[in-house]
């Protein structure tokens, strides 16, 4: 299943704390704004270095077992509640971790259903508007390695991207997520006995 994430390089540059960001599992719009009526697909605002920090973070944690926990700041208390508010059948709250992603007003559950090897996604896109209602949610599953190595692939990209361009974050910055993407690399090397 393709993972996307579409957004303006030029227009990155000029403003990096947030862009139009399409967040596309295969063809399930994770972030982005939707007008379903009127046939409309754009990027809603994200902050990109947050999203990549997030979500390595949290594969780390999850391929980790938990032992990679030294940059989650949500409690178990948290996803629960969140589970509770959108309805999200979480299954193992002990592997699990949630985040926005760096989209202000989404909400996003990974659970690593380590005995079949999936990630489930549960997700909640605010800026989808159907049939005058705001908001869709949704579940999605995906392998785990493929999930891994899709996202791992985007960051490379990403953190490529800023390298080159470097007055856009400050090199610690840069530092600090290249760390992220090696734990998560570590982590998938760990389980599955081979490099990315």
């Amino acid at each position: 299943m393709k993972i996307e994430l579409i957004y303006n390089k030029e227009k990155y540059l000029k403003n990096p704390d947030k862009i139009d960001t399409l967040f596309k599992i295969g063809n399930n719009i994770l972030g982005g704004i939707v007008k379903v009526e009127e046939g409309k697909i754009e990027g809603d605002d994200c902050n990109l270095y947050g999203f990549f920090q997030d979500i390595l973070i949290g594969i780390a944690y999850l391929l980790s077992f938990g032992k990679s926990d030294k940059y989650m700041s949500i409690s178990k208390e948290e996803i629960k509640e969140i589970a509770k508010i959108y309805g999200f059948p979480i299954k193992n709250i002990d592997m699990a971790y949630t985040s926005s992603l760096s989209f202000p007003f989404n909400k996003y559950i990974f659970e690593f259903n380590k005995n079949s090897d999936e990630m489930i996604i549960y997700y909640y896109n605010d800026m989808y508007i159907y049939d005058n209602h705001l908001g869709k949610k949704g579940i999605i599953k995906i392998p785990m390695k493929e999930f891994v190595k899709n996202i791992i692939k985007l960051a490379e990209d990403y953190i490529n991207f800023i390298k080159k361009h470097n007055n856009i974050w400050k090199e610690y910055e840069i530092n600090f997520l290249e760390d992220r993407l090696r734990d998560a690399k570590k982590y998938y090397k760990e389980r599955y006995g081979e490099e990315l």
